[in-house]
């Protein structure tokens, strides 16, 4: 049977009349879980016909005979089936988060992975062991020869948290969500304008998603989540105030009701009653408290002292303060109510480090940024504040094994500073040691960094930058605002890090350092991306570009490491520093399987792989009651570097 495609109308020419129209209808109210009108639909269906190569409908009959599917069944499980359901754990937040949105302004917040990341289900999943594909969405899918095409099988058990079945439709309505202009979020924009060529309903149950190049990982980029279109319905210019404080109805087992927001106090995310994934095999026994609750607290000293009474049931001991200061003469420790440990992980390291924007008028220079570089005494930031245990990221780019570039960071060396500073024309100190120009300019910069313990690096890099002549000065901010400040590229200088996904195959360029991510066409800033250096390069862009379009692994670690040599020399990033283990304490109740984690996780929560126990919990209480020592238990987890970089 031929293929049907959609091919007339445009979306503005059909749709306002709907919008309007369907407007001066809401006085009728639709229920929660109802599918689109009518009205809604044709809405919605003019925005396909506006991109017929786009939206394909077909038929079982179309799909290729020759498909291998898959299903990940030789898989092992990798949760712990002694885990019990049940109880509340509380942590908590430093800052308040600003919208429930996924996307759009201010939704790339420090609660985003409790909302989404780590939540919301795709399609397919790698096995955070073994690195293959696992089910999700998905029961089976199957890789066209050529791997542009994906092809899945979607679980027809699969339900949004409202009980709305997962279909076909909802994957379709995920580009007109990703698309659309109301949802402000370019990125987005272009992620899905860019990045994909065809998506194709064969039934409620099969779908197809085509790349516009073949891809080594073709799956990595087809896994989709669908977006609920009975929740968003017709998107108008209203989205982001109407959606502000709503939280979409997720596939993931942690939902946020409405009566479980108590505004600027606490969050309490809950199970999801009869979760779909529930007893799925790779599902099973995880996610394992009925409740999660987060209280704000905006000092982590103060949040600190919350875990050591056990209001808060967990808490980081990554940084070293705590992990030997604070917690390894602990009473609750010694006895073993408080347990420690550290797991060491096999993930990309996240970017963290100094980013400088190139819009400012003295950071536009790049021999100043390539001094600034040398001034930064990172070793010193690692020594003193986190006692030798972290190390110092090489550059953009570490931990994706080939595609790490050979070159690494600079190190501190004042006199190549100076040098540089000289070339720039700050070649003479003020009184207070601080290079100025012949304008008389003195070499000072902001540097904007959110109220953390990462302003104790900042100080410590602010004291030694002195050496080289030139000032820092802290500009401390909410995490809130801070954020604002950066996404609007405000800053001159920011501390600040960008998260990459355990699973990324490889490293992606396109969205933090391409020119389109930096300024619009008319020469403004464009605000909201990830560019919050400004870097606009020809030359760069092109490799990206092509990097992205590449199939072959050998060609595109060839371009990852040209494109590393481009930003090593422009300098607008100062690697700072990365560990390869998390540490976290927990009270005893909280328990964990006998591996404590699996490799591809960041953090305890990310596979939801503990649990509560209640007779533990009976056990500890009772024990600070009578100050019985129950044994001392800190363990290390994980396969330990052999010798862990300095």
């Amino acid at each position: 049977m031929t293929v049907l495609q959609l091919v007339h109308a445009t979306f503005l020419a059909i749709a306002l009349p709907f919008v309007t129209g369907y407007a001066k209808e809401a006085a009728a109210p639709v229920s929660a879980t109802a599918p689109l009108t009518a009205d809604e639909q044709a809405v919605v269906d003019a925005f396909y016909r506006e991109k017929p190569g786009m939206f394909t409908f077909a038929t079982p009959a179309d799909l290729p005979k020759d498909l291998v599917w898959e299903d990940g069944s030789a898989e092992k499980p990798f949760a712990d089936p002694r885990a019990i359901r049940g109880g509340t754990v509380t942590s908590f937040m430093l800052s308040w988060p600003p919208t429930l949105r996924f996307v759009g302004p201010d939704s790339n917040h420090s609660m985003r992975d409790v909302f989404l990341d780590y939540n919301k289900m795709s399609l397919a999943s790698l096995h955070p062991v073994t690195k293959n594909w696992i089910p999700g969405l998905a029961t089976a899918w199957a890789v066209s020869k050529d791997k542009k095409t994906v092809y899945y099988r979607l679980d027809p058990d699969a339900r949004y948290s409202d009980g709305v079945p997962v279909k076909a439709d909802d994957y379709f309505y995920t580009f007109y969500f990703n698309l659309s202009q109301f949802i402000s979020a370019p990125w987005y924009n272009n992620w899905y304008g860019e990045n994909y060529a065809n998506i194709t309903k064969y039934d409620d149950y099969t779908i197809s998603v085509t790349l516009p190049e073949a891809r080594p990982y073709p799956i990595y980029y087809t896994t989709l989540s669908p977006t609920p279109s009975h929740f968003y319905r017709v998107l108008d210019k209203d989205f982001l105030t109407k959606f502000q404080w709503k939280f979409e109805p997720t596939t993931g087992p942690w939902e946020l009701l409405p009566q479980n927001i108590v505004q600027g106090s606490s969050l309490t995310v809950t199970h999801v009653k009869n979760w779909w994934a529930e007893n799925k095999k790779f599902y099973a026994h995880r996610f394992n408290p009925e409740k999660r609750k987060f209280i704000l607290i905006r000092d982590i000293g103060i949040a600190f002292e919350s875990f050591k009474v056990g209001d808060l049931d967990m808490f980081s001991l990554t940084l070293p303060e705590f992990w030997y200061d604070r917690t390894q003469d602990l009473e609750a420790v010694k006895k073993g109510w408080i347990e420690r440990a550290a797991y060491y992980n096999n993930v990309p390291a996240p970017t963290i480090g100094l980013f400088l924007n190139t819009a400012s008028p003295l950071l536009a220079d790049k021999r100043i940024r390539q001094g600034i570089h040398y001034a930064c005494n990172w070793q010193r930031v690692i020594d003193f504040h986190y006692r030798g245990d972290f190390a110092r990221l090489k550059g953009y780019v570490d931990g994706f094994g080939a595609f790490d570039n050979p070159v690494t960071a600079r190190p501190f060396d004042p006199d190549k500073a100076r040098a540089l500073f000289a070339e720039a024309g700050f070649d003479k100190a003020g009184p207070d040691g601080v290079l100025v120009d012949g304008k008389g300019r003195r070499l000072s910069f902001a540097l904007s960094v959110a109220q953390s313990p990462s302003v104790d690096e900042c100080q410590i890099l602010k004291e030694e930058a002195l050496k080289a002549g030139l000032e820092i000065n802290l500009d401390v901010q909410d995490p809130t605002t801070n954020y604002k400040k950066v996404m609007n590229k405000q800053h001159e200088i920011a501390f600040w890090g960008w998260g990459v996904a355990p699973d990324d195959p490889y490293p992606r360029f396109w969205e933090t350092f391409h020119s389109v991510n930096a300024y619009n066409p008319d020469g403004s800033l464009h605000l909201n991306t990830n560019n919050i250096t400004s870097t606009a390069d020809p030359e760069l862009d092109k490799l990206i570009e092509k990097y992205d379009r590449s199939t072959d692994v050998g060609e595109m670690i060839a371009l990852a490491h040209q494109m590393e040599d481009i930003l090593f020399d422009e300098a607008s990033f100062i690697p700072g520093d990365k560990t390869p283990f998390y540490r976290v304490g927990y009270w005893g109740w909280i328990r964990f399987p006998e591996g404590f984690d699996v490799p591809l996780s960041e953090s305890p929560n990310q596979y939801g792989l503990y649990w509560i126990d209640p007779e533990a919990k009976k056990a500890i209480q009772k024990a600070r009651k009578t100050g019985t020592d129950l044994g001392q238990k800190t363990g290390i987890f994980g396969e330990k570097p052999a010798s862990p970089e300095k």
